[in-house]
């Protein structure tokens, strides 16, 4: 597939911040791009609007559809893998502490839904921010039958759950490296299902118990998380889920709260391609930083 090229330009005080970013030939036509506002003391600014905002393609104004905080909930679906490969290695009990670990660790008011992959891709509680009920859902999740549909439990939540709308969509995964019973997805397919992710600033964190040496879980695993930025990690054995779980919560946390500061700014393009170079501004005797996505400082 084609890409192409866009620098992004800070029109603030004619200071010129230019980072550029692979975008899909068939990009749709809302485009969005992340701020930092701050002021001249550096604080963060917050409360700003959209009419505060001016976003261009191309030399020409864009409609801002939404500016949304950073503190905005993310939106997570967590898939678990409760097939063959627990039953195999008497994990159940210890998967389900380590889901309640995950969710009294993990900040925030975020929307979670959790759904299983074993055999078939089935919802376990739909989208919501009680813990408690995330906890017992959790608690009460049974054993299933067969091996995981682990690309494809992916790829269909993607298509399922998630909209353009969501302000950070994310899909956190607990699998084993047991049987991979999803059907044929080939190169290009799965090519373009990481270009959406990227695009959608989407974040995949996996967690892998890898009791048969690696397997396609590991590598599907690794790409996603690379791509996205998220969390990736691999444990032996079970008696290391909850820790494992807990440590993964924290670095959700720790991203989320260094993304908190950046707005989201959401626009419409007057056709399906992107116009050039992209240039944004803001109201006032502010500072601006500009990001293409998501992706931590190094």
């Amino acid at each position: 597939m084609r890409h192409s090229t866009i620098r992004i330009v800070s029109l603030v005080f004619l200071t010129l911040l230019v980072i550029t970013l692979a975008v899909p030939a068939d990009a749709q036509s809302r485009g969005q791009l992340f701020a930092r506002i701050t002021d001249q003391d550096g604080a963060p600014v917050e409360g700003l609007t959209p009419d505060k905002f001016v976003v261009q393609e191309g030399g020409v104004n864009m409609d801002i559809i939404s500016v949304e905080p950073g503190t905005t909930p993310m939106k997570m679906v967590l898939l678990v893998d409760n097939g063959d490969g627990v039953s195999m290695s008497n994990a159940l009990g210890l998967l389900r502490g380590s889901m309640q670990r995950f969710f009294e660790t993990l900040e925030g008011e975020h929307e979670i839904a959790i759904h299983s992959i074993a055999g078939n891709l089935t919802e376990v509680i739909d989208f919501t921010s009680d813990r408690e009920a995330l906890m017992e859902a959790s608690n009460g999740l049974f054993g299933g039958r067969g091996g995981s549909r682990f690309i494809e439990g992916i790829m269909e939540t993607w298509e399922r759950r998630f909209s353009p709308d969501d302000f950070w969509p994310v899909i956190t995964i607990l699998t084993t490296d047991g049987p991979e019973v999803s059907g044929n997805v080939n190169e290009e397919q799965f090519r373009d299902f990481i270009i959406d992710l990227v695009g959608k600033a989407a974040t995949v964190n996996v967690l892998v118990l890898s009791t048969q040496g690696g397997g396609i879980q590991t590598q599907i695993g690794q790409n996603l998380t690379t791509n996205t930025t998220g969390y990736y990690n691999s444990i032996v054995a079970p008696s290391g889920l909850s820790n494992a779980m807990e440590e993964m919560a924290n670095a959700i946390n720790e991203h989320y709260n260094e993304m908190s500061d950046r707005y989201r700014l959401v626009y419409e393009r007057p056709g399906d391609e992107p116009g050039g170079q992209v240039g944004a501004g803001v109201a006032g005797q502010l500072n601006m930083q500009l990001f293409g996505d998501r992706r931590r400082q190094q």
